[in-house]
């Protein structure tokens, strides 16, 4: 008997129409911890893989590889003893949380291993850089050209960076998936000016990227073709494919909100203005840049719902398939094809993977229980970016997605069957105020400590914002998917345009009115993001309460 079936409560044991239940309620008042359910287990083990991957990042000295890298296996072990001699319960959770916590770390070292690409030591004079641009990202002094290196001159092929990252300050004359040829100057990544602040060059070493610089003069298109590899030439037509998507969204949506439109839709950022995305991050919507379950769930969704009612249609098809099971695999086809155009960041890697979980459930006949989706997009994310752990993105996402669906399984479970909830408010329009309050107050610990600041009017601008984005701006969205077969599509992406300009709007007046934000003039000690992390993750196994 493992530790959850030790602590578990017999699923049919309760007194039968009743008899005796005041007696059980009291033994187990609210049921608050979920440690005691089937979501256990998933859950500690993700919270135990995140806590060991942090730490192998903070050790001070690199660790000796072998023993990291066997210590998940001699855990496991230990597991499958304490299973076979029958160990009491809470040493077998210990020694599970172990495992995790070595699994973790092992991840962490194993990926820092595989990534290992040269990098530039000193800064370099001009010198032409040749390879395929894979990327172009909005910087304050320009574009930034994510180049894939082919050549770089004076360098051999032993020292050449396989990625750099260049600073465009003239007119950019080419786009993401052609081969260029740049004259730049080249520094390794930068340190952290001063105690205590980010550091770039993990995230420079985990991305491959081996140097930093820009661009004297202009790039130019070269006469090479596609990288060699099905995979680097799929990737850079992807990557060309998600620029004319950004482009095409960008002019259709409308001059004032087409770059908002267009990073929302490919994940391109670059045609958003500087102080759009200050306005959006001052105001505490910068959350909406980010494609992550709201964005994943319309896609999803629409095309489940769309497809199940095409095939209901069918009724030789109809009659002797359950349908909802072709329009879940063809719904999970889409959400993959969505999450590679957009890039795949973390967010929207957890929302497909929590989607994934929700369409298995529907293929297998199961139940998709949200917090073990959430702790299985976490363990699986972890195992495959364990330094995403260090990034605001990770951590604000999934403190997020955590506390709602903590609160809204609690919430749920409590509300009248009239559906009425907070008085005169329907649960519809109540759950917008209860969103953005408990996700914004889940993330403000992760803003305060990497940013120094909280949006002064961000729960304000979040109440005014959600119902538009809800009731107009996904509407509009899947109405512009549907309408694009025909032709109409543009019509669709031009009311998204306009439901846009009334989100950059809300985020504006919010940023005019408190353009400061809350600073509490010094970083929040390490210690304290801690404590609030484990007491986060201590309230999602407690179900919300």
């Amino acid at each position: 008997m493992d530790a959850g079936e030790a602590l578990a409560p017999q699923k049919h044991n309760s007194p039968a129409k009743g008899k005796g239940r005041a007696a059980q309620d009291a033994a187990q008042p609210r049921q608050i911890w979920s440690i005691a359910t089937v979501d256990a287990l998933p859950l500690l083990l993700a919270f135990a893989m995140a806590s060991g991957a942090a730490a192998y990042f903070l050790a001070p000295a690199e660790p000796d590889f072998e023993p990291v890298l066997l210590a998940p296996l001699a855990m496991a072990i230990l597991i499958a003893l304490g299973r076979r001699f029958l160990l009491p319960s809470l040493l077998q959770l210990c020694v599970w949380l172990a495992f995790g916590a070595a699994l973790g770390m092992s991840s962490a070292a194993l990926r820092a291993r595989l990534v290992a690409a040269p990098v530039i030591v000193a800064e370099t004079g001009p010198v032409m850089v040749e390879g395929w641009l894979s990327e172009i990202e909005t910087g304050a002094k320009g574009p930034r050209l994510r180049i894939d290196v082919h050549a770089i001159a004076g360098l051999t092929p032993e020292t050449t960076p396989k990625t750099v990252r260049l600073t465009h300050r003239s007119r950019l004359e080419v786009s993401s998936g052609r081969f260029v040829r740049c004259w730049g100057v080249l520094r390794p990544p930068p340190a952290p000016s001063m105690e205590g602040e980010y550091d770039f060059r993990r995230q420079a070493w985990f991305e491959q990227l081996g140097g930093v610089g820009y661009v004297q003069g202009r790039c130019r298109g070269g006469t090479l073709g596609a990288p060699d590899g099905m995979l680097p030439d799929i990737r850079m037509k992807v990557a060309a494919f998600r620029r004319q998507l950004a482009a095409h969204v960008n002019i259709a949506a409308g001059d004032r909100a087409g770059g908002f439109a267009a990073a929302l839709v490919s994940g391109d950022r670059s045609y958003m203005r500087v102080e759009d995305q200050v306005a959006l991050r001052n105001s505490g919507l910068a959350h909406l840049l980010a494609i992550s379950g709201l964005h994943m769930a319309i896609v999803g969704a629409l095309v489940f719902y769309l497809m199940r009612r095409l095939l209901a249609c069918i009724e030789p098809l109809a009659l002797r398939v359950a349908v909802q099971k072709p329009a879940a695999i063809i719904a999970l086809a889409a959400s993959l094809a969505y999450l590679i155009l957009s890039g795949a960041g973390v967010s929207t890697q957890r929302a497909f993977i929590m989607l994934a979980v929700v369409f298995g459930a529907v293929l297998f006949d199961r139940a998709a229980l949200s917090l073990r989706s959430f702790a299985i997009a976490m363990i699986l994310v972890i195992l495959l970016q364990p330094e995403s752990v260090m990034t605001p993105g990770f951590q604000m996402s999934f403190a997020a997605s955590g506390a709602l669906i903590a609160t809204y399984e609690a919430w749920t479970a409590r509300r009248s069957a009239s559906d009425k909830v907070l008085g005169s408010f329907s649960y519809s329009w109540a759950s917008l105020a209860v969103t953005s309050l408990v996700a914004g107050t889940a993330t403000a610990p992760y803003a305060l400590y990497h940013f120094d600041r909280l949006a002064g009017l961000g729960l304000l601008a979040n109440l005014a914002a959600m119902p538009v984005i809800t009731f107009v701006s996904a509407p509009a969205a899947a109405a512009a998917l549907i309408l694009t077969p025909f032709g109409y599509g543009d019509l669709g992406l031009r009311v998204f345009g306009y439901s846009l300009e009334a989100i950059l709007w809300i985020a504006q007046t919010c940023t005019e009115q408190a353009p400061g934000g809350l600073s509490p003039g010094k970083q929040m000690p390490g210690v304290s993001l801690v404590l609030f992390s484990a007491a986060l993750g201590l309230a999602v196994v407690a179900r919300g309460i």
